[in-house]
């Protein structure tokens, strides 16, 4: 059996050999590659520093090898790589040096890519969920030298937000998960759903969810008996509104009753918000003052809803909204 010291030397040598994301080295021959993402990123990575640019030449399960774009110039950089029994990827060729000429490229460098561009802006997005495309511009200029276009730095914006937030996709399919959450940590907390199933499918399409805190509920008794309700855009991949209640608390302070997302700002969507905050939040109060602005599905409810109706309640209209209208 071999002894502690050659295997403990056996393994000082494929740590030093490991490609290090976070301290990247020059590509050698004999570097190993934890998977084939990570050989992939560090070729793309070494050709942007030294401003040349390479393209696959042969990429399988087993086998990646890259040369240099000029390679028929001909420039003769080449690196190929397999994957061993131990599911790492050891370089076992490597052509170091560039025959070509460097080039500027202008902000299109072939090889900086939106997937190295979103792990520059990924520490940045995860501080500022507001970093703007011209920042990007700057933080990849400052990482690789080299200025990106705005669509480059937008895709790579979206690629990075994405990793660290999620897309669209997966925030609804999380949003059950979320509100079941926030009734198991808040006792007596609302969340009323509307659905509509897929004839012939086993699926639903979403529509309605609306959301009251247990502290929103048993707060609104030492608020002041106005309610102001608004809705808003989510913007994104899917058209949906965010419809909001809001009452004021003894301290003269906005103090939120009840959130809904919805799939549209219409009388359907309205009328079902307006019974939910009646049933879960207004309950027995008696001479509320309703405030909105003049939206047709808001004002088709409130003719209809008898809960919502004099003396029981008043409407009234935002001044902001009446302005606007002169």
């Amino acid at each position: 059996m071999p002894d502690v010291e050659s295997l403990t030397r056996d393994f000082d040598e494929i740590r030093t050999a490991m490609w290090d994301e976070s301290r990247p080295t020059v590509l050698a021959k004999g570097m190993i590659f934890s998977d084939k993402a990570r050989l992939s990123r560090a070729c793309k990575m070494h050709n942007v520093k030294e401003c040349r640019e390479m393209t696959v030449w042969e990429s399988s399960p087993v086998v990646y090898k890259v040369v240099c774009r000029r390679w028929f110039w001909p420039c003769h950089w080449m690196l190929r790589a397999s994957k061993k029994k131990t599911s790492l990827w050891k370089v076992g060729k490597y052509i170091p040096t560039h025959t070509c000429e460097m080039d500027t490229f202008n902000g299109n460098h072939f090889n900086l890519d939106i997937d190295l561009i979103s792990l520059v802006l990924i520490p940045h997005i995860e501080a500022s969920i507001r970093y703007k495309i011209k920042e990007c511009i700057t933080a990849v200029h400052q990482e690789h030298g080299h200025t990106i276009t705005k669509r480059k730095a937008y895709l790579g914006h979206k690629r990075a937000f994405e990793i660290v937030y999620g897309n669209w996709d997966k925030s609804f399919a999380d949003l059950p998960r979320y509100m079941a959450a926030l009734q198991q940590f808040n006792p007596g907390t609302i969340v009323e759903w509307k659905l509509e199933r897929i004839p012939g499918k086993p699926k639903y399409i979403f529509n309605y969810v609306v959301l009251a805190f247990k502290l929103a509920i048993d707060g609104f008794s030492h608020c002041q008996p106005v309610i102001s309700i608004d809705d808003t855009h989510v913007y994104g991949k899917y058209d949906i509104k965010l419809l909001i209640a809001v009452a004021i608390d003894a301290n003269g302070q906005i103090f939120p009753l009840s959130f809904s997302i919805c799939a549209n700002e219409s009388q359907e969507m309205w009328t079902l918000f307006l019974n939910d905050l009646k049933e879960h939040v207004v309950k027995q109060h008696f001479s509320i003052c309703l405030i909105s602005d003049r939206h047709g599905g808001i004002l088709s409810s409130m003719k209809n809803l008898s809960a919502w109706q004099e003396p029981y309640a008043y409407h009234c209209y935002h001044v902001r909204n009446l302005k606007a209208n002169f």
